[in-house]
């Protein structure tokens, strides 16, 4: 069993992941997501991820869009802010006054009462930039495995971007952490009764 110690050896090159552009509409990156979806339930050969990879007009990678992006990105935007005060605690003089913000409130829900149809055919006329995952590139190549899923769970960060000489080369994600994890575990976690 070969000793696999750096990000390098066990991340997944830029050069897999798709792109798309931060001002495209969410519906251009949900074509592409799907057809990778397809072959990885197809099982075609060849390497797919369901999170693309954002860049800017100057062809910078500024964010990373993944499953759950998009779908925190069907909240529509005015369900993001403040939809309720602290002050509602007691009917007084300002009833009328509570009673116009709980019409605004209510008008703000009413997204939840929609078809899941309407819901995904409206919020994905959204921009990529509306809802992508902004990235920073936090590891480096040669930095142990140890330090990279440190720096994962501290910066709370699933695929961090990893870099060479300032430039991005890859993405590590849990996925191509575990595999090793398998590996060195062995068939029966040989380390059992070791201590």
């Amino acid at each position: 069993m070969a000793q696999k110690n750096t990000v390098k050896e066990i991340m997944s090159p830029i050069e897999e992941y798709n792109f798309v552009q931060e001002d495209d509409r969410l519906c251009e990156a949900l074509r592409i997501i799907r057809e990778n979806h397809k072959k990885i339930q197809a099982c075609v050969t060849g390497t797919f991820h369901k999170t693309l990879l954002v860049k800017n007009a100057a062809w910078d990678i500024v964010g990373k869009l993944s499953i759950f992006d998009l779908i925190r990105g069907l909240v529509p935007e005015s369900m993001k802010k403040e939809t309720s005060k602290p002050y509602y605690r007691t009917i007084s003089t300002r009833a009328a006054e509570v009673a116009a913000e709980i019409g605004e409130i209510q008008e703000k829900l009413q997204w939840l009462e929609t078809s899941f149809f309407e819901l995904v055919r409206k919020e994905s006329q959204k921009k990529v930039k509306d809802v992508m995952s902004p990235v920073h590139p936090i590891l480096k190549e040669d930095d142990t495995i140890n330090r990279a899923i440190y720096v994962m769970f501290r910066e709370n960060t699933r695929q961090p971007l990893v870099v060479r000489d300032g430039k991005v080369v890859g993405v590590l994600a849990f996925m191509d952490i575990f595999p090793v994890l398998l590996e060195i575990a062995g068939d029966e976690c040989f380390w059992e009764g070791i201590l």
